[in-house]
């Protein structure tokens, strides 16, 4: 294969070649995933933020006065999955939003007033979700469960493997399969620290602790992992913060050591509480939910911001 610039011919060798169009290929198809992704986000909100957080898919959610929150992005069913809860937050139940603009209610039968907090795994194959079970003579407390993908949609529930006795909340995958979660083992009531296990061999065996920089004595909870386990988001009400609840980042050092959590200021945190970070599927965007506060009337939203930010935080 020869190309010809100005006045000189470069020869290019079969194995050259062949990496040329190895290259090639995988530009097109960064691009065509790019185009793709870009174009699902565009059906739900046609304005894409930049690094100033702006209400997400005003336009479906404007038709009434929900509490939304928790929201997951299923690029195989091009569809959107969501939690919904009331002015009290003593009920909730996971909704599923189409391009077309239908949404269904979403019911695994754990507890038919409290199922939330989807999750949608990387791979699209699997949703983790928490549920209250119902109280057996026993005070109530959270599972974490998940469903896989079937042919006619997900199949039955079951227990995630490192469920304890108490509390676990809103769980986060990295790519390799690691998984973060909020826990109260160990904690008071509503005052979780957050987990994470590593998946060995396609188990988890051990959940870990993180260290006292990221978990304190208060609620430490909604971990957002990124995909190569390079930062985590999550949020808190220690002490020192704009609001109820607050959005930190840390970054990982290695070996469950991390950077001391940065606050991520008044741009993203208000008087309020934000929670449940997640990531788009390709990485580009940060999404989390609003809440003005424990009890309100005033229906909460979700935001999105382009993931550049976290530059701000280095």
């Amino acid at each position: 294969m020869k190309l010809r610039k100005h006045n000189f011919i470069y020869t290019i060798k079969p194995m050259e070649r062949s990496l040329s169009v190895l290259i090639i290929i995988l530009i097109f198809s960064i691009s065509a995933i790019s185009q793709i992704n870009e174009s699902f986000y565009r059906s739900f909100d046609n304005q894409l933020p930049g690094t100033e957080p702006k209400v997400f898919a005003g336009d479906f959610f404007s038709r009434d006065s929900s509490y939304i929150g928790y929201c997951s992005f299923s690029v195989e069913e091009k569809c959107l999955y969501y939690a919904i809860t009331n002015k009290q937050w003593n009920c909730s139940k996971i909704l599923k939003l189409t391009l077309n603009g239908e949404i269904d209610t979403v019911k695994f039968n754990i507890n038919k007033n409290w199922e939330g907090e989807p999750y949608i795994t990387p791979d699209g194959k699997r949703m983790y979700f928490t549920a209250i079970k119902p109280p057996n003579n026993a005070p109530w407390h959270s599972d974490i469960f998940y469903v896989d993908k079937t042919g006619n949609g997900w199949g039955s529930p079951k227990e995630f493997t490192l469920n304890s006795s108490l509390s676990e909340w809103h769980i986060s995958m990295a790519k390799n399969g690691n998984v973060y979660f909020g826990s109260e083992r160990n904690a008071d009531r509503l005052k979780a620290d957050i987990y994470y296990a590593k998946l060995e061999n396609g188990v988890y065996k051990t959940a870990i602790k993180l260290l006292n920089n990221i978990n304190t004595d208060y609620n430490d909870c909604d971990p957002l992992i990124a995909p190569d386990e390079s930062y985590l988001i999550f949020h808190s009400d220690r002490p020192g913060g704009f609001g109820e609840h607050d959005l930190y980042i840390t970054f990982n050092k290695g070996n469950n050591h991390w950077t001391e959590p940065k606050n991520m200021g008044k741009h993203i945190n208000s008087e309020g509480w934000e929670m449940a970070p997640s990531l788009s599927p390709d990485g580009r965007y940060l999404f989390f939910t609003r809440r003005k506060s424990w009890n309100t009337s005033e229906p909460s939203k979700i935001y999105w911001v382009s993931i550049k930010i976290i530059d701000n935080y280095k």
